[in-house]
């Protein structure tokens, strides 16, 4: 990507998590952390194009789970969009990447923006 086009900064963040795909559960590990996504340690079992579902286990009883999709995966790492996730989940990913960064304060400020494009008026979606 020669322009940055990140509306979310990344975090540079260690969590280890699951991967559900196909009612296989996949362990993984966050290279790095945004409120719209993660990119993961290289896992060949997981290929581009597939939805998902990740869970973090942060406590005995709080698990952080989110709808997503792959979007890349190399030896480089695998590349995760989040699609959806409902308002317990967003807490703690919030709650994550602020702990996770130089400065909490932008993440919060980012969300004044929505993270993709609107329709404009007149436009179908």
């Amino acid at each position: 990507m020669s322009e940055n086009k990140r509306r979310r900064s990344r975090v540079s963040a260690q969590f280890d998590a699951y991967v559900y795909i196909d009612g296989e559960k996949i362990p993984v590990s966050t290279q790095n952390l945004s409120l719209k996504g993660a990119l993961f340690e290289p896992e060949s079992k997981l290929a581009a194009g597939r939805d998902c579902t990740v869970v973090f286990g942060l406590a005995k009883d709080i698990k952080v789970r989110l709808k997503a999709i792959i979007v890349r995966s190399s030896d480089e790492g695998v590349a995760i969009d989040f699609e959806s996730m409902d308002e317990s989940a967003f807490f703690h990913l919030r709650n994550m990447v602020r702990y996770c960064s130089q400065d909490a304060d932008m993440i919060d400020k980012e969300l004044q923006v929505p993270a993709f494009d609107l329709p404009r008026e007149g436009e179908e979606s």
